[in-house]
């Protein structure tokens, strides 16, 4: 596993955020610049995703994280899916 602040790997991370969807990229983008300001990451030297799955660590960036959540749910909500994704 390499250390989240070397080069190739938020190069790699974010090239798979380009990937996604169009509606839910900037909230993606969002959260992935919020978790790279934590403690976690910061201090601690843990990589994103060992942060993204402790609630304690990933606690400062919960209301970024429910929108890229709800954007993500939508998509797979057929409701939504006929009235078009909402935009966070």
């Amino acid at each position: 596993i390499t250390h989240p602040s070397h080069p190739s790997n938020n190069s790699v991370q974010r090239r798979r955020l380009f990937r996604m969807a169009k509606k839910c990229n900037e909230a993606a983008l969002s959260l992935l610049a919020c978790m790279e300001k934590t403690d976690c990451v910061m201090k601690e030297k843990k990589s994103l995703e060992e942060c993204m799955k402790d609630p304690i660590e990933s606690d400062p960036c919960k209301s970024v994280r429910n929108a890229y959540y709800n954007c993500k749910h939508s998509q797979l909500n057929m409701r939504t899916r006929i009235r078009g994704v909402r935009q966070y």
